[in-house]
This record gives C-alpha cells, sequence and structure tokens, in this order.
C-alpha cells in the first residue's frame, strides 16, 4: 500500500468528509461539491489501493476494513502535517514552543484557571491555545491534532481507533442543580420530582461526535436515565449562560458535585438527594486524554502540574 505522502491532498480530505458522514451526499454538500465529484474520488481511490473502502447501504455508506484502516492512517497523516504547520508558524514568530489544550467548563473554575497562570509564570516563553467543550468535542479535536491534551470525564465506549492514553485523576460525582427559590427545594421528595421541570444540559453530546464512539450503549443510558425524550430540554453551549437561564427558569442542571461551592456564591445551590446534600448522583472518572508518543519536556512537566493540582480535589 503507497504512503500517504500528501495528507492535504484533497482526495483524501474529500475521502475523510464521507467517513465521517457516512453520506455522499452530505459530504458533498459540506464541502460544497457535487456528488458525482466525490463519487469518483472514491473510485479513484479504491482504484489506486486495489481494495473496496466503503459498502454501499441504502442509507448511505460505511466503511470496510480497508477503509476503517486508511481514514486511521490518514488522519494521523494530518495531524502529523497540522503539527508541522503549527512548528513552522511558531517558529516564523520566533516562538518554540506552544502548548494546545482542552478543559471543560467545570475543571477550568476549579483548578485549570490556576494551572495555566502558575505554568504560563514559570515557563513565559511557551505559548498557549486553549479550547473549551466536553469530552466527545475535545477528543475530536485531539484526534485532529489540533490539541495536544485536555481535562476531562473518561469517555466510556471510546473507539478503539482512538490512539490515545488516559491518566486518571479523581472521581467525580454529578449532583442537581436549581436556583434558590426552587419549588423543589420545598418538597418532601425533589427526585421524585424532578421530571417535572425542564432539564438544562451544559454542553451536551451531539451526533456529529459518535464516531468517536465503539459503544453507544453507555450514552444511551444515560439519555434514557435523565429523561431526554419527556421532558423539555435546554441544550446550552456556554456555563455562564447556563447560570443566567438556571437563575429565571425553574430548571434542573446535572453538573459536577465538585462545583457546589462555586455555584452557591452564584444563587445556585444542590438539590437535596436523600439524607446526603450530594450523593449517589451518576459517578465518573474525570482525567487528562493525551497522544503518548507527543510528550515532549513541556508537555510532560504541565501533566504532572495539572495531576498534581487536580489530586488536592479528592
Amino acid at each position: 500500500m503507497p504512503l500517504l505522502e500528501h495528507t492535504v491532498d484533497k482526495s483524501y480530505r474529500q475521502f475523510l468528509a464521507v467517513a465521517e458522514s457516512g453520506s455522499i451526499s452530505a459530504a458533498a454538500a459540506e464541502m460544497n461539491l457535487s456528488q458525482p465529484t466525490l463519487t469518483a474520488t472514491i473510485r479513484k481511490l479504491e482504484s489506486q489501493f486495489g481494495v473496496p473502502l466503503f459498502v454501499r447501504k441504502s442509507k448511505g455508506v460505511e466503511l470496510t476494513e480497508f477503509g476503517e484502516l486508511l481514514r486511521e492512517q490518514a488522519q494521523e497523516m494530518a495531524r502529523r502535517h497540522q503539527r508541522m504547520v503549527d512548528k513552522m508558524a511558531d517558529l516564523k514568530a520566533r516562538r518554540t514552543q506552544k502548548i494546545k489544550m482542552g478543559t471543560g467548563d467545570a475543571w477550568w473554575e476549579l483548578f485549570i484557571k490556576d494551572v495555566v497562570e502558575e505554568y504560563t509564570h514559570s515557563n513565559p516563553a511557551i505559548s498557549v491555545d486553549l479550547e473549551f467543550g466536553n469530552h466527545l468535542k475535545l477528543m475530536d479535536l485531539l484526534q485532529q491534532g489540533h490539541i495536544d491534551l485536555f481535562m476531562g470525564h473518561e469517555i466510556v465506549g471510546l473507539s478503539s481507533r482512538c490512539a490515545v492514553s488516559f491518566l486518571p485523576v479523581f472521581q467525580d460525582e454529578e449532583a442537581l442543580y436549581v436556583r434558590e427559590n426552587h419549588p423543589l427545594l420545598m418538597s418532601a421528595n425533589p427526585l421524585a420530582e424532578v421530571g417535572l421541570y425542564p432539564l438544562l444540559r451544559v454542553t451536551p453530546d451531539t451526533e456529529s461526535y459518535r464516531h468517536l464512539l465503539d459503544d453507544i450503549g453507555p450514552k444511551q443510558r444515560e439519555a434514557q436515565s435523565k429523561g431526554l425524550g419527556e421532558r423539555i430540554v435546554y441544550n446550552v453551549g456556554s456555563l455562564s449562560a447556563s447560570m443566567d437561564i438556571l437563575r429565571t427558569l425553574p430548571a434542573v442542571m446535572p453538573y459536577p458535585a465538585k462545583m457546589a461551592d462555586f455555584f452557591a456564591e452564584r444563587g445556585i445551590v444542590t438539590l437535596p438527594r436523600g439524607d446526603a446534600k450530594y450523593g449517589s448522583g451518576q459517578r465518573g472518572t474525570v482525567g487528562i486524554y493525551y497522544h503518548h508518543h507527543e510528550q515532549g519536556d513541556h508537555l510532560h512537566a504541565l501533566l504532572k502540574l495539572i495531576s498534581v493540582r487536580a489530586t488536592a480535589l479528592n
């Protein structure tokens, strides 16, 4: 099989677009191309490699095992190309090192903000790029080479094609948050009545990142447990906007229990769960995802600093 020497070659970009969308028509619309053009590109690649890359289905296309291999290799080459482009830009701007990291809003407020401040103070010559989002969005950025690492929940059911390492740091428990004068706070059994009120989801998962999962069962069970198909739902991509909405509407917001003190200072309180203020919510592991083989000294130092500061949250 020939090497993918030119990762920015349009044929591989077009192949990846079809692979991610599962549809030639959808990929054509996304890339502003005609369907015959994309079809011709796929046929040319299949002829070049001498293997079928897709299986045609009634509702789209699916990758064959040859297609899966090509996608994995093309994505890896694209990440290497992006890192090369970034390094060229850094050198041109007389910057020799850069950290590109991602984090969820909760971890930023709890300790990543302080980590970045401490790290940049100790390493003034290193540039820092920050991305915010939930763990699937950040995993997609990590896979594409746009970030070096991110802090987030462990992804249950993560695809085996995602060649990453995960460093667990602490356990997290989900709490339910409401405004200070919420009717549920007066209820004798608030958990039994939660489903009567709108659900507010902060930076929720979206369908566009489902390709990162081998097993979507855990995500489906989580959605079912929250009654997503049976209640009003507000999906908000900003923590700040979510707090504004929560203070004005009788919604219920699931979010990490470790944020209770942060929210309490802003008029948002934890909904009691039985005898325990924070108890018995959905639990998960929070840690750092990164490409193990890409650890330079500057990344290793940041990983160590994040781990130390995060461990203090336990």
